[in-house]
């Protein structure tokens, strides 16, 4: 006989098998988000907080400079500037996150971007010493920030550009205008003055140029502040704070918002774009989604760069906030990026204003937007958000204005090209080896949730049919029995001969007629 208690044991294990496994079916995505959530926290030492301080991939930068080819016609406000490119210089950055400090009271973590950019002249159709003209950006700068200063000191200035500030044009070798910087005659002479004394006068950096000083320093980027995700998973490396402000100085109506680069919220939904925020910009940029593609045989997510990204406040009214009160709007294509660049009017725009409205590329000569080599495409894994690729384009422009004094009195309203970067990001083997185990682990998560509800099913109902089947065997075997005892009883010939009274007298058999017996 088989024990009760055995039976029982064996049924309540069945039961919890087959409940768990059922469970784990019917909720197996819940059960990958909490896993994924637990996995993608950032906390100290764990794996995800030390590949997320030093990535392990290597970002491809390639710099295009736009080189003023007419600059002697600059006068002539009939005659378009003409610009032609010059490029690529490879660089391959190196990023680390330093200063890392964790506050668990309101679940952020603060840091400080540095990034190192090494020129590959195999992978460089440009050289670091070719000439490149370009319009005086110092000298466009202080126009700009003369407006606000008092007379006696914008008098002042305007006798030091009378000496120091007559050069429409510079020309700088490439690596002068991208990582190296230069210095000129009007830096040395704001460094003779003190700063507590003109503080307009004091400029930033002791040289001047597009990339200066980001190659090394950690200044530019700025001080950083991401949710860890702790307590609001889907807040997981959104920007909290930029340079110790939820509001940057030029938009102060605008509140931070996007991810710092490494996290999206997830799972990420169809339809809906990202956004990240840009410490190059001083602000976020949206990045619209565009479909699904197979990336390495998974499936990605892709987001393009769109029209409306770069769309002036009345054409989208998410960047509505970028410009108010006395803002003079501009059409649609150019994002104004001034402050990054310390009061200097600088725009940011797609490569050769690419999706921008059609007066800003007819008004230079020499931009061939073209989808393939201008167009920003960004692809990711949907439930992780884990970038596979990122092909990131954007330029910088500066704003050219007729002015009252000197060398810009008969300047046409333009924006130049000066600059753009081709930053290109490819996850790395390893990387995408784990991200193609996902749905294997998912399949053979579903795979042993069935073994396991069907096993926990024939445990639950084992016993029991085994004694259905023992007791049918048993009655079967008792029937049997019997019918068998019967069949082994002799045979009865006469009933009369096993009368009583004729126990024990002779048989004398039958006789005939004459009186014989038989």
């Amino acid at each position: 006989m088989i024990g009760k208690q055995r039976v029982w044991q064996t049924s309540v294990v069945g039961l919890l098998l087959a409940s768990f496994s059922l469970c784990s079916l019917v909720y197996m995505e819940q059960i990958e988000r909490w896993m994924l959530e637990w996995f993608m926290v950032l906390r100290p030492g764990t794996l995800i907080s030390n590949l997320w301080q030093s990535p392990a991939l290597d970002i491809n930068v390639d710099l295009y400079l736009f080189n003023w080819t007419n600059s002697e016609s600059f006068s002539d406000p009939t005659v378009k500037p003409r610009f032609e490119e010059l490029g690529p210089y490879r660089f391959t950055e190196r990023m680390q996150k330093v200063n890392v400090e964790w506050h668990d009271e309101n679940s952020t973590v603060s840091y400080r971007r540095r990034s190192r950019f090494d020129f590959d002249p195999k992978l460089s159709a440009g050289r670091p010493s070719d000439p490149i003209v370009a319009p005086n950006l110092l000298v466009v700068g202080l126009y700009q920030k003369m407006v606000m200063w008092s007379p006696m000191l914008r008098s002042l200035m305007l006798l030091a550009l009378n000496i120091y500030g007559k050069e429409q044009a510079m020309i700088r070798p490439a690596s002068d205008w991208m990582f190296e910087g230069f210095d000129t005659p009007m830096i040395k002479m704001s460094k003779m003055v003190p700063p507590s004394l003109v503080p307009e006068m004091k400029f930033p950096y002791e040289k001047i140029g597009y990339a200066y000083p980001r190659n090394g320093s950690m200044e530019i980027y700025g001080h950083h502040n991401v949710y860890t995700g702790r307590d609001e998973f889907h807040k997981l490396g959104q920007i909290a704070r930029w340079r110790y402000n939820n509001v940057t100085e030029a938009s102060p109506r605008c509140k931070l918002k996007g991810s710092a680069g490494e996290f999206h919220p997830i799972p990420l939904v169809k339809g809906k774009p990202i956004s990240y925020f840009l410490p190059d910009l001083c602000r976020e940029l949206q990045v619209d989604y565009s479909g699904t593609t197979i990336f390495e045989g998974i499936e990605a997510f892709v987001y393009r760069g769109s029209a409306r990204n770069m769309a002036n406040g009345t054409d989208n009214p998410d960047n509505r906030c970028y410009c108010e009160e006395n803002c003079q709007e501009l059409r649609s294509g150019l994002l104004n990026i001034s402050s990054c660049w310390y009061g200097t009017p600088v725009f940011a725009s797609y490569p050769h204003f690419y999706n921008a409205d059609p007066y800003y590329g007819e008004q230079v000569e020499g931009m061939k937007p073209d989808k393939d080599r201008h167009e920003m495409v960004i692809m990711l894994e949907p439930k992780t958000g884990m970038v596979l690729e990122i092909k990131a384009r954007i330029m910088a422009n500066l704003l050219v204005e007729p002015k009252t004094h000197l060398i810009y009195r008969t300047a046409r309203r333009t924006f130049f090209p000066l600059i753009w970067a081709d930053y290109n990001v490819r996850i790395t083997d390893d990387l995408l080896g784990y991200v193609k185990l996902m749905p294997i682990l998912e399949l053979v998560g579903k795979i042993f949730g069935i073994l396991g509800v069907a096993l926990g099913v024939l445990m639950l109902f084992w016993y029991p049919h085994q004694m259905i089947w023992q007791k049918g065997l048993m009655h079967k075997i008792e029937i049997s029995s019997i019918e068998t005892n019967r069949s082994l009883e002799p045979v009865k010939k006469n009933d009369v001969e096993d009368s009583p009274l004729l126990k024990g007298l002779p048989y004398t058999g039958a006789k005939d007629g004459a009186g014989n017996s038989n």
